[in-house]
């Protein structure tokens, strides 16, 4: 390698070192520095995102903690809230549904009035549920048994 170096003339040699002085600083561009800046975009994106995900986060916390406040009872699903309260009350349902809306209605064939209205009262004042319709008729024959066709809903809530 020696002999091939001292074979050239001056210009040859100028013009190597000046192409090998450019080809180590593309590499140190490309390989070192390029990677360093590619890093601090990076980071600084990530930044951003974190900033802007905590600005969320900082402006939803005040609602849910507002929400959980006054949910309370409110944390059981309606449905839930409708056969639970019904079975303390005594009243015996015979079909539940909820609907896409969130509203479940709820058919009782036979039940005392005073347990009928037992239960509206417990579910409404234990799990925040009101009725939206309630058709309510005594059973023919039996003054004192009613059934009832009720939809219940919480606005608000789950």
């Amino acid at each position: 390698m020696a002999a091939f170096w001292q074979n050239l003339s001056d210009r040859e040699r100028l013009l190597i070192a000046v192409g090998g002085a450019l080809a180590g600083l593309f590499i140190v561009l490309q390989f070192v520095i390029a990677p360093i800046l590619d890093w601090r975009d990076d980071q600084r994106q990530r930044l951003n995102e974190a900033k802007a995900l905590y600005e969320i986060v900082a402006e939803a916390a005040p609602r849910g903690r507002a929400m959980a406040a006054g949910a309370g009872a409110n944390a059981t699903p309606v449905r839930n809230a409708v056969t639970q309260s019904a079975n303390a009350a005594g009243v015996s349902i015979v079909y539940v549904n909820v609907r896409a809306d969130g509203v479940v209605d709820a058919n009782v064939a036979s039940a005392p009035p005073g347990a009928l209205y037992d239960w509206i009262q417990l579910v409404r004042n234990d799990y925040g549920v009101t009725i939206e319709t309630a058709d309510i008729a005594r059973e023919t024959g039996n003054p004192e048994v009613v059934r009832a066709q009720l939809s219940f809903s919480r606005r608000g809530g789950p």
